[in-house]
Parts: C-alpha cells; sequence; structure tokens
C-alpha cells in the first residue's frame, strides 16, 4: 500500500469491542490494497486496543485521542489522521458487503474526475437482551443514478431538516478529499454542531453539484444496543443519547430554536440551521420550516405531538407557528412511515423476515449469497 491510499475507510470507536471486530473483519474482506481501514479510539476503557492489534492486516492503522472527545471532534480527529484521497466513516457496529469496496474503487479509478459517492443502506438490529437481531431495512438495487445535491439540500431546509438523510454525509458515503478540505477552509474545520453527519449533509452541496448514487450497497448500517441508533428506536430508553448529550453540555443550540425546544428535538435541526447560516450562498433565500420540523422530530419520538399543540405558542421562539403545516405534515409522516413498514415487509428477502444472524457479518455474507442466487 501507498502513502497515499485511494481510500480510506474511517471508523470512530468507543467501548465498542464486541461489535467493531466485525466491521473489521468485513471491512478487510475485500482483495484490493487501495485502501486504508483507520480506528479511531476515543479512549476505549475496554478491549478495543487489543482488538485491533490482534488483526494481522497492512491496511489497518490504530490512532487513539488522548482524552475524551465529542462525537465531532473524534470525527474531526479520525479525518485529520486519514490519508486517502476518498473518505468513508462508518460506526464501529455496522458493516461492509462483501466484494463491494472493491467494486467502489474500481469505480472511483475509472471516473475521470473525482465525485462523492453514496448507496443506498440496509439497516441491521444487533441483538438485544428485548429482541433478536433483526434486518430491519431492506434496500433493493437500483439503476446508478446522479444526485442534484442543491435541489435536495434545499428542500431539506425548507422541511425543516426531514429529508437530509437522502444527501451524501461522509458517513456511509465517499467523499474526495478535496471537499473535506474546502469545508474546513470555509469554516475552521470540517465537522460542526452535535450531529457531524448532519452538517457535512448540508454543506457538500456548496461545494458540489452533483453525487453518484451507486444504486447497490456498499456497507450497511448497524444498530447495537450501545448505540445513538438504536436509542432512535427505542422511545423509553434514551440512555446513550442522554450520555451523548451530556457531552455536549456548554453547547448552545441555534437561537432560531428557542430555549423551550429539548436537545434532543433539537439535535438536527440546529445542524441544518448552522449550515444554513454558513453557505448563503445555497440557502439565503429558503425559510426554514418550522411546522414541519415539529412534524419530524415528533415522528421521530422526541417531542409528542400533543405537547407541540399544548406548547404551541412557545416552542417556535416567538415565530409564527402554522398548525395547519404540522398537522399536515404530521399526517404525512404517519402514511410515510406505514407505506416504507409495508414495502420493508414486501422486499426483505425470505430468510431474512422474522430474525436476522446474531451477527452483522454473518448477515452481510447472507445478503451477498441472497443476491448472488439473484444474477
Amino acid at each position: 500500500m501507498t502513502d497515499t491510499p485511494l481510500l480510506s475507510i474511517i471508523i470512530p470507536t468507543r467501548e465498542r469491542a464486541g461489535t467493531l471486530r466485525y466491521t473489521l473483519e468485513t471491512t478487510l474482506a475485500q482483495n484490493s490494497d487501495a485502501f486504508e481501514v483507520l480506528v479511531s479510539d476515543n479512549c476505549s476503557g475496554d478491549e478495543t486496543p487489543e482488538v485491533v492489534a490482534s488483526i494481522r492486516d497492512p491496511r489497518v492503522r490504530y490512532v487513539r485521542a488522548d482524552r475524551r472527545l465529542s462525537m465531532c471532534d473524534n470525527y474531526e480527529f479520525a479525518l485529520e489522521n486519514s490519508r486517502g484521497r476518498h473518505t468513508i466513516i462508518v460506526g464501529d457496529d455496522d458493516a461492509a458487503l462483501p466484494g463491494q469496496i472493491d467494486a467502489l474503487i474500481s469505480r472511483i479509478v475509472g471516473d475521470p474526475t473525482p465525485m462523492i459517492y453514496m448507496w443506498p443502506l440496509h439497516i441491521y438490529d444487533w441483538p438485544s437482551d428485548r429482541a433478536p437481531a433483526q434486518l430491519t431495512y431492506f434496500a433493493p438495487a437500483q439503476e446508478p443514478q446522479t444526485v442534484a445535491l442543491k435541489e435536495l439540500a434545499r428542500e431539506a431546509v425548507r422541511l425543516g431538516g426531514w429529508k437530509y438523510y437522502a444527501l451524501p454525509s461522509g458517513y456511509h458515503s465517499a467523499i474526495p478529499r478535496n471537499l473535506t478540505h474546502e469545508i474546513a477552509a470555509r469554516t475552521g474545520r470540517v465537522f460542526h454542531s452535535t450531529q457531524p453527519d448532519v452538517f457535512v449533509a448540508m454543506a457538500l452541496p456548496a461545494f458540489a453539484d452533483i453525487a453518484l448514487n451507486l444504486g447497490v450497497p456498499v456497507t450497511m448500517n448497524g444498530r447495537s444496543p450501545k448505540s445513538n441508533g438504536r436509542d432512535f428506536l427505542r422511545k423509553s430508553e434514551r440512555r446513550n443519547l442522554d450520555r451523548f448529550i451530556a457531552e455536549y453540555s456548554d453547547y448552545r443550540f441555534h437561537p432560531m430554536l428557542g430555549t423551550e425546544m429539548s436537545p434532543l428535538a433539537a439535535m438536527i435541526p440546529d445542524a441544518v440551521l448552522r449550515a444554513k447560516d454558513l453557505f448563503p450562498e445555497v440557502y439565503s433565500d429558503v425559510d426554514f420550516g418550522f411546522g414541519e420540523m415539529w412534524a419530524y422530530v415528533a415522528r421521530l419520538g422526541f417531542v409528542s405531538h400533543g405537547e407541540v399543540l399544548r406548547q404551541r405558542k412557545h416552542v417556535d421562539g416567538g415565530r409564527p407557528f402554522s398548525l395547519a403545516k404540522f398537522l399536515g405534515y404530521s399526517a404525512l409522516h404517519q402514511a410515510a412511515a406505514f407505506r416504507r413498514s409495508v414495502l420493508n415487509r414486501v422486499v426483505k428477502p425470505k430468510g431474512l423476515r422474522k430474525e436476522a444472524p446474531s451477527n452483522i457479518r454473518d448477515t452481510a455474507l447472507a445478503l451477498s449469497a441472497l443476491e448472488n442466487q439473484r444474477v
């Protein structure tokens, strides 16, 4: 491997050695040596260093922060220590699909100019003491297509943050190094707010017009009992998110969100509003949708619809609140959630409908085997 690999797969981690070992196994199950896997250890107190040291693969590098960092700071630390011309950030409970990093590298080599790459994501929920492992969402393959970034980003602002995830963010997408350099040169660093992926999703359209959706998953999203993503599902249990918010105890959310909004509800809208302020050439003429925002955070379970209705004179920081928009978009969210649940039951592979393997590596292998049978 050269000192400047074509691709860096960055794994920020903290005290999840049990799932990290599977993430490493899947990312390294590729033939190419044109990429590095950088593990950025946020002062873990478990066996994370030993897990990484046990892997004898020259493509793996390990760095460790000398103190506990916030998520944004650990992402920044990891990115600064990576060397690839493109970067992908994955979680320490995520996975790569067999052979798909190789396919991505072939695509990068074949494209004449640096391109942002994104892909659909399978979602896997690790087993817990309450539920077996599940393939929660199956992403069907689709035709590759070009994605117009500015149009999608402006729509996310109008929708109060909803659909930001339709944009590439660095998390489960491959970003050219020159674009992260441009964000840092413009704003002083790459990652802002409490939500580094949301911010980058909204920042990239200031520096690139398009991305390429490859149409097939390259990596897959895992949600373990210790992850923030799993807490989005457990409305009554927010221990991971509460600890996450505590790390930002001195952080001040965007003033447009007022003082009554809970930190959990404010996280995504705040990241969108920070990007809106920093990149006026993209967003200055787009109004942020407050009624739409409240419908979205209510769908996520960070506030109830009843609470919004009872406090609607205060939830918008003194700005006009459109009850019609809130109710209309709340109904739209309910319909979208129902539609997704029905479609997922229909398209999910028969062998993975009720229960998935107990780790994400075996689930990735099962999905790859099914795809090979289909082809």
